[in-house]
């Protein structure tokens, strides 16, 4: 077993609370003898050289970006080798989308939620994502829970940014840090033109939020009312368009209560691909973590990464 620690999750935090939780959690749930890997690059590395030597189960120890980077290595690996691997995680981070809905209550630990019965693995799906960066170069990365353009992420941006309101909130409150990043969102941003292609309709708007998804958690309470799972044959696909500051603030609070469908301005989807062509560069939100992209296309992968309950 391999854990990759990020001790900066939480906004400096994940290695406290790493600490605080390891007796613990190799009491319940670590089997054995494990590696712990803070440094990323070194991770990279390691990582091949412990797969070749046939280690099979890979854990996340940190927030929702966290589970992105290591996603991203193991999409990197041969598929032949790839289908043996399980992802794990920790949830050491901020919002853990990853982990919602949340296990039950034997696979938590405290307060922080875990995902580490590898035995009992299940196929669990991916979105691919190809997209045109700044300098015109084609790039690919992969997502578990959702990804998006607009105001979500946008205020991601925020919330991950090093501003000194954000720094400060958000070593005293999580939750109030990400209310503080959506509301200066929705007051400062723009509407985005785009064109979006779905199977055979392409459709120009101004878009407010595109959100594409595997998991209808976006971030800490905000839910879309979507019936779709890791295992779906589908992506959730969802609008925001051409909203002012009273649309975007009704659709806000209506996400707190995990409620989308029929609200005013917005268009639900249900697709296996998608592409997002934006007037101009903007910024593209796959698991919390920001890029910036000109054209963008998502598809759905069913079923291709085994993941720990």
């Amino acid at each position: 077993m391999i854990v990759l620690l990020n001790k900066y999750s939480n906004n400096g935090r994940g290695l406290k609370r790493w600490k605080k939780y390891r007796p613990e959690l190799e009491e319940k749930y670590i089997p054995g003898e494990y590696t712990v890997i803070s440094d990323s690059e070194k991770f990279s590395k390691c990582l091949r050289q412990e797969v070749k030597k046939g280690e099979r189960f890979l854990v996340s120890a940190g927030g929702d970006g966290t589970v992105h980077f290591l996603l991203n290595q193991i999409m990197r690996i041969k598929k032949r080798v790839r289908q043996e691997l399980v992802l794990g995680a920790i949830g050491l981070g901020s919002s853990n989308d990853f982990h919602k809905p949340y296990s039950p209550v034997k696979h938590k630990n405290g307060r922080i939620p875990v995902k580490l019965d590898h035995k009992n693995a299940v196929l669990h799906n991916v979105g691919q994502v190809d997209f045109e960066d700044e300098s015109g170069k084609w790039q690919r990365k992969y997502f578990v829970i959702n990804s998006s353009i607009g105001i979500i992420a946008q205020a991601n941006y925020l919330f991950n940014s090093r501003e000194k309101i954000v720094r400060w909130l958000k070593s005293r409150w999580v939750e109030g840090t990400i209310w503080y990043s959506a509301l200066k969102t929705l007051f400062a941003s723009r509407n985005v033109p785009v064109k979006i292609k779905i199977g055979r309709e392409s459709y120009s708007t101004e878009v407010t939020s595109l959100s594409v998804m595997i998991n209808p958690h976006v971030s800490g309470s905000f839910c879309y009312d979507f019936n779709l799972s890791p295992q779906s044959d589908f992506l959730g696909v969802a609008l925001c368009e051409q909203m002012g500051i009273l649309s975007r603030l009704r659709t806000l609070f209506s996400l707190t209560r995990s409620k989308f469908s029929g609200l005013p301005k917005t268009r639900s989807w249900r697709a296996d691909a998608i592409e997002i062509l934006p007037s101009s560069p903007t910024p593209l939100e796959l698991d919390g973590e920001v890029y910036v992209a000109r054209r963008i296309k998502i598809k759905l992968l069913h079923g291709v990464l085994r993941v720990s309950q």
